[in-house]
């Protein structure tokens, strides 16, 4: 007979779901762009960066420290109340966009912190 005992993790992901949903944000606010609901796309998305960031901040660990910039600075560009982002046009701010979403995944997935013991 085999004990099976449940062990828990050390570390875990914690920014898997905002990651997934900053990076669905951006790609809506793409389609939106110019619209009434862009307001509010850029409300999710600094949000969620702003979550990324405290997440990154948790992790402890010098391999994501540079997610702490890039989400602190995808939060300010987002900014609905300062609008940073009535600057850009066209193409630039397209590419800005799918670079917001790149780090959205790869700090969704990169970031961890250490499971909380109990």
């Amino acid at each position: 007979m085999s004990t099976q005992h449940s062990r828990q993790p050390d570390m875990i992901r914690p920014g898997i779901v905002p990651g997934i949903l900053g990076v669905s944000a951006v790609f809506i606010g793409m389609v939106v762009m110019g619209s009434e609901w862009f307001l509010t796309v850029l409300f999710a998305v600094s949000i969620l960066a702003a979550i990324m960031c405290v997440f990154a901040v948790q992790a402890h660990n010098p391999k994501t420290a540079v997610f702490i910039v890039l989400f602190g600075i995808v939060a300010v560009v987002f900014n609905p109340i300062v609008r940073i982002s009535d600057n850009f046009s066209g193409q630039p701010w397209l590419l800005g966009q799918a670079a917001a979403a790149a780090i959205f995944f790869l700090g969704g997935f990169m970031i961890k912190t250490p499971a909380p013991k109990g």
